[in-house]
């Protein structure tokens, strides 16, 4: 599903290349229908969903977020962890060999990139996690349409006695072997991300860490409420109502399971007890679970915090 950002880029292109035909109307359609979804779910449903009636995101824009700097800082803002950022770059338009380039409709993708990187949260920045999805359909869709323009090209030129044999030979290298490079270099870059696990036998084994995960869900009851590591929470979440661990602002819950392990910023296991009390200093936890780093609480007294 392309976010409203995305829907409204989209109507933006449709205006730039079909208003001289008379077409613009599903573009302005696509325009008011992006901006108009967005100004509903940020001022309207988040908040009416969040505890305190706000949308809490908006701290995270920096100077677009409202802080001091003014507006002169957002190039900066724009550029800062400028690595990371081109490591983004580099990764989406490399399955499609760059051919995105040739082609406007990667201009779609140019209103999502800025938002992601004016962001002060980094981890919107770099291409490990799932906000380069909406992006890859546009860009592939600019890829088929580069090699349409190659190919017209070619066929203008040749109608107008102006191509040369080595335009001719460029063109038709570029259609032919283009598709094979952008398969080959998915399967390269398929070895950096984690689908290279299918492969690893590791990954189908039951370890002590992962056993001890799931008995530490099998302590907490259906229809209750927990904070959780994120190795936990989406089992959780099936069925009781899911806090991610450590989220300043959350109710104490019933239930309380992390994983040490995966979880860097979480105490070493002599301090758990004081982990928990600082999490949720008003209300008592008992620990009634402990195994290969894993931990469940359950509250002992009334919830004030």
């Amino acid at each position: 599903m392309c976010s409203s950002d995305l829907v409204a880029a989209i109507g933006l292109l449709l205006l730039g290349s079909a208003w001289t035909a008379r077409r613009w109307r599903p573009g302005l359609l696509l325009v008011v229908w992006g901006i108009g979804w967005s100004v509903i779910t940020i001022e309207l449903i988040i908040p009416h969903f969040n505890p305190g009636h706000v949308y809490s995101y908006w701290g995270e824009g920096g100077v677009v977020g409202g802080n001091n700097q003014g507006w002169s800082a957002l190039p900066g803002q724009l550029v800062h962890g400028y690595a990371g950022k081109l490591e983004t770059l580099l990764q989406l338009l490399l399955p499609v060999a760059f051919l995105a380039l040739r082609s406007p409709v990667g201009l779609v993708a140019i209103p999502n990139l800025v938002l992601r990187f004016i962001n002060t949260n980094s981890n919107y920045w770099g291409p490990w996690y799932h906000y380069n999805a909406p992006l890859m359909p546009i860009l592939f869709i600019a890829a088929i349409d580069a090699l349409r323009r190659f190919r017209e090209a070619g066929a203008g030129a040749a109608a107008e006695g102006v191509e040369t044999p080595r335009h001719r030979r460029l063109v038709a290298g570029a259609i032919r072997y283009a598709p094979v490079a952008m398969a080959a270099i998915a399967v390269v870059l398929a070895f950096r991300f984690p689908l290279n696990q299918l492969w690893n036998p590791r990954q189908y084994t039951t370890t002590p860490v992962i056993q001890a995960e799931k008995t530490a869900i099998g302590r907490v009851p259906a229809g209750t409420t927990v904070e959780a590591s994120t190795a936990v929470a989406a089992t959780l979440a099936a069925r009781d109502d899911t806090f991610l661990l450590d989220t300043p602002g959350d109710p104490a819950p019933r239930y309380i399971v992390f994983d040490d392990n995966a979880n860097p910023w979480a105490p070493k296991q002599a301090n758990a007890a004081r982990y928990i009390r600082r999490l949720h200093p008003k209300a008592a936890y008992q620990q009634i679970y402990r195994a290969n780093g894993v931990y469940v609480f359950r509250r002992s007294g009334a919830a004030t915090s």
